[in-house]
């Protein structure tokens, strides 16, 4: 919409200029300015170019600001020399059209005075309608826009929106508040321009009388709406030169509740943000709480809202103790501002999980109060993060500045577990698992890190696996040393996993397995970084994350690519471990039915979806459980160390989905589960021809629900059970066809009458027979009317009638009669 920013116009709602320099922000640019100076300077003798065109009518705000373009240069329609070059007045009028060009629109500015030139449209970004005809919207500039709406029909006549047809829709600004809001940062747009965020949050309260407006700039204002007249101009009376007259209509006015100096309410709210050192929140969604039933009764309009944020963050303010005291500001749900690529668990707490986003920022979560426990700038956009298997000793040589705490007292520690963030650019970050302090950086990494594993003791070491298509290797008690650089790989790599210690008394010797973005798994030895061209068939792994190798490769499904399974994790539960205190190798459980190293396995996908798989999973089309919640890709899924529950990271939707395991742990009893009947089925020809098969019911229970439903066999109860079920059917069905049988019967004597007595057996058996024999044949010829008679009657009416016995003439010869 092409907007005047004077306060006296009806807005004009043509469309824009195709090819217009402008840009759309209000005001014209040093660019066009430019380019119409050297295009009328090289025109000489008109000012509109070729004859036949009707010059503009010059706007005098742009005659005010800028300098007129008859006086660039001397020029003759005759003369064939090139124009001159602009005068020292013009280049510096030229300077400060383009200095009040870059200054954002509607700043400082009231109504039609100052530099602005409004010869193009602004962008609306916000709207909602306050009444059935007047609509207000928000701009980039901070600016608010009150519409009145006209609805018109057939004949041009106003007419009602909905009990009417309306053909035509116009909307005509009354009023333009400038400055309601300042416009707030600069934001990159998909196309690669930018605008200001500007006021992208409106909504109404329960009154009907009031509305909140949230900025770009951190402010939530109150306004109230009023019934007022504007100034308009009127059609002028006469075709003669002079100014339009201007005329005084009715319209809805927006006016500011609170006073100046208000930052914390009633009506005016100032939000900063929850972390230090970074600008107010802009708010893109706000909302008031509706009123309930006590509410309405007694005309009571709550004061509470909520605010969504540019960080993904959700606001509230609430007045827990009345309205006449200050109100509770706070955040409700904290979010990531970037895509979300990594999770990971503590090894030792369950209640603790910690995320990073493609943003300089990392968050550690209590998952047992779905709270936000710690965050805090990391130096650099994460991409990967993983805690340390084991707790790293303080020491005063390597990590001086460090003192571990306790996470729930906070006392002091000798030993404290690190946080590895892994940089989309490089670099690696150390932290402190519990305060976040930063102990070392990490910069022999040139590219995206896409994973970081630890190993558990004696020699705890740190693996990097990066787009540098090689896995760097750091020694974490000697201060982060770099080991090796293992090379071999033909892609980036994307996945890592540590085995348990390969010679009990040597528990520092441990093998390597990394797999790339071509599929290739391959073994290295950590320390030279030397690759293992021995099978580790039998080797047991202290983790399970890649997405190829013998016991995950059934997770993949028919007609998927590599790149489907994002990320995959084993549960600790049937897995044997590695005890640092007797150096030995404590073997899993039984209770997997005495399978060794049986336990299960849970991956995320590019469809949202989250599988659980049993472990090994190593046969085609094996069986899952599916779970669904994310938006987009799930990137990230990690088992917590007591398996009690799964975390998620969904990618674009930027949220982290927690799921609770039923089964899992080795503390908890296995679920019921009874297995449907097994479906009957027959031997013989599947298509009536020679091709022969099992033949399955139709609507039998579980036909075409998979192989592992359909080859399960059912338990004995269950077969005796459908068994009786089948028995019950066929004696019903018997029954009734028995009771049907009956009423045809009673239905048939009934149409042939009374029983005759024996003297006259014979003579009316004969009658009956014909009686039922007129019933059959007259029945298709029986009127409507008859359907109501009783059978006796209607057979009466349809019985023939004897025809009278003729007599038989007398002979005339008596050897005729004889």
């Amino acid at each position: 919409m092409g907007l005047r920013n004077d306060g006296l116009r009806v807005a004009d709602c043509s469309q824009r200029n195709p090819g217009d320099p402008n840009t759309g922000e209000g005001k014209i640019s040093a660019a066009a300015a430019l380019a119409a100076a050297s295009k009328t300077s090289s025109r000489p003798g008109s000012a509109a170019g070729a004859a036949g065109v009707s010059s503009p009518k010059p706007n005098p705000a742009l005659s005010k600001s800028m300098t007129p373009l008859s006086k660039l240069g001397p020029a003759s329609a005759n003369s064939s020399r090139p124009p001159s070059r602009p005068s020292s007045a013009a280049r510096r009028s030229l300077a400060a059209a383009a200095a009040a060009a870059a200054k954002p629109p509607g700043v400082g500015e009231s109504g039609s005075k100052g530099a602005q030139v409004t010869v193009g449209g602004e962008n609306i970004v916000s709207a909602v309608y306050v009444r059935r005809d007047v609509i207000v919207t928000g701009f980039p500039s901070g600016a608010l826009g009150v519409w009145t709406v006209s609805h018109r029909g057939d004949d041009g006549a106003r007419c009602h929106p909905v009990h009417d047809a309306v053909t035509r829709w116009t909307v005509s600004m009354a009023q333009r508040i400038v400055g309601a809001h300042e416009p707030g940062p600069r934001v990159n747009l998909n196309d690669g321009t930018t605008t200001y965020g500007g006021i992208r949050a409106m909504t109404m309260r329960a009154d009907g009388a009031t509305m909140l407006t949230g900025g770009a700039d951190g402010w939530v204002h109150t306004w109230e709406l009023a019934d007022g007249t504007i100034a308009v101009v009127g059609r002028p009376k006469t075709d003669g030169p002079g100014k339009p007259p201007v005329e005084r209509r009715r319209a809805v006015l927006l006016r500011k509740l609170g006073s100046s100096g208000e930052t914390a309410g009633p009506n005016s709210f100032k939000i900063s943000s929850p972390y230090q050192n970074e600008p107010p929140p802009a708010f893109r969604a706000i909302d008031c709480r509706p009123q309930d039933s006590s509410q309405r009764r007694a005309r009571e309009v709550p004061y509470e809202f909520v605010m969504g944020t540019n960080k993904c963050d959700v606001w509230e303010v609430e007045y827990k103790r009345g309205i006449d005291r200050p109100p509770t500001i706070g955040v409700q749900v904290y979010g990531h501002t970037a895509d979300l690529y990594a999770v990971a668990s503590h090894p030792t707490d369950p209640d603790v999980f910690a995320s990073c986003a493609e943003a300089d920022r990392v968050f550690l979560w209590n998952a047992n109060e779905r709270t936000l426990a710690r965050t805090a700038p990391v130096g650099l956009v994460g991409r990967s993060i993983c805690f340390s298997a084991t707790p790293v000793p303080k020491s005063q040589t390597y990590f001086p500045d460090w003192r571990p705490v306790n996470r729930k007292d906070g006392t002091a520690r000798d030993a404290g577990h690190h946080l590895a963030v892994g940089g989309k650019f490089g670099k690696i970050a150390i932290l402190d698992g519990v305060t976040l302090q930063p102990l070392v950086k990490l910069k022999d990494v040139g590219s995206a890190v896409d994973d970081l594993k630890y190993c558990g003791g004696p020699r705890a070491m740190l693996a990097a696996a990066s787009h540098d298509i090689c896995v760097d290797v750091y020694d974490v008690h000697r201060g982060y040393t770099h080991l090796s650089r293992c090379r071999g790989h033909m892609a980036a790599v994307t996945h890592l996993d540590w085995s348990l210690p390969v010679f009990p008394h040597l528990p520092a010797e441990r093998i390597l397995q990394a797999t790339c973005a071509a599929c290739e798994l391959l073994y290295w030895e950590p320390v030279s970084g030397e690759q293992v061209l021995e099978n580790q068939r039998d080797a047991r792994w202290e983790s399970w994350t890649c997405a190829q190798g013998f016991p995950v490769m059934g997770i993949w499904e028919d007609g998927s690519d590599r790149t489907d399974v994002n990320a995959v994790d084993r549960a600790k539960s049937g897995q044997a471990t590695f005890d640092e205190k007797t150096k030995e190798i404590v073997q899993a459980d039984e209770r997997a039915g005495g399978l060794d190293r049986a336990g299960y396995v849970v991956t995320a996908d590019d469809f949202g979806k989250v599988k659980l798989f049993n472990y090994p999973c190593v046969f085609n089309d094996a069986p899952y459980r599916e779970y669904k919640g994310h938006a987009s890709h799930a990137m990230c899924v990690r088992f917590a160390c007591d398996d009690g529950r799964v975390f998620t990271a969904g990618g674009r939707d930027r949220a982290v989905l927690q799921f609770v395991t039923r089964g899992v742990r080795c503390d908890e009893a296995r679920p019921a589960y009874a297995p449907p009947p097994e479906p009957k089925r027959t031997w013989g020809p599947i298509d009536g021809g020679k091709a022969y098969g099992w033949i399955e019911e139709k609507g039998a229970s579980g036909a075409g629900l998979g192989g592992e439903r359909r080859n399960r066999r059912a338990p004995p109860d269950a077969i005796a059970g459908a068994a009786a079920a089948e028995e019950a059917l066929r004696l019903k069905r018997e029954a009734e066809e028995a009771k049907r049988l009956k009423e045809e019967k009673r239905l048939a004597d009934l149409a042939l009458g009374p029983k005759p007595s024996n003297a006259n057996y014979g003579q009316t058996s004969a009658g009956a027979t014909g009686t039922v024999a007129g019933l059959s044949a007259g029945i298709a010829e029986r009127d409507v009317a008859d359907v109501d008679k009783p059978l006796t009657a209607m057979a009466a009416q349809q019985q023939p009638k004897q025809q009278p016995k003729q007599q038989q003439p007398k002979p005339r010869y008596p050897e005729q009669a004889r």
